[in-house]
């Protein structure tokens, strides 16, 4: 059986390049290839050397990590760090490459972003890590 945190920290990883990421597709076109870093206990994010807004995300993990503590019963005070880093790739396109998502109304360009993510929980004693390899796509012009 894996062990919780190790469970979580996957979860992590594949929660990043989830839907909720269209909520700051706009900061992600805008700060292109490069690695941002993500602290989810302090809510935090850096990309590159510089501390940016943080983005909507960071509050979607951050929730989703609560809920998980809770409700596999470990204690949250057990938790020392909670961090992701994720080597974002950003690219722009004319065409639609993903065929699984339906964008409504005209589109002239689309941003993909190929994006490497690696989780790494740490307590006292242990270090759970997790890496994930995703892509996710947006119209350039979004709302």
């Amino acid at each position: 059986m894996t062990d919780p945190l190790q469970q979580l920290a996957n979860a992590l990883c594949r929660g990043f390049g989830g839907w909720n990421l269209q909520h700051d597709r706009r900061v992600l076109t805008q700060m292109g290839n490069g690695t941002l870093e993500i602290d989810l206990l302090k809510k935090t994010c850096r990309f590159g050397r510089d501390y940016i807004p943080t983005l909507t995300i960071v509050d979607v993990l951050n929730h989703q990590l609560r809920r998980y503590l809770a409700g596999d019963a470990v204690a949250t005070e057990t938790i020392r760090s909670v961090t992701l880093s994720i080597a974002l790739a950003v690219e722009q396109h004319v065409h639609q490459k993903d065929k699984s998502v339906l964008w409504f109304g005209e589109q002239d360009s689309f941003v993909g972003c190929t994006m490497d993510v690696r989780c790494t929980i740490g307590t006292d004693g242990e270090r759970y890590k997790s890496e994930h390899r995703g892509y996710i796509e947006w119209p350039r012009k979004a709302g």
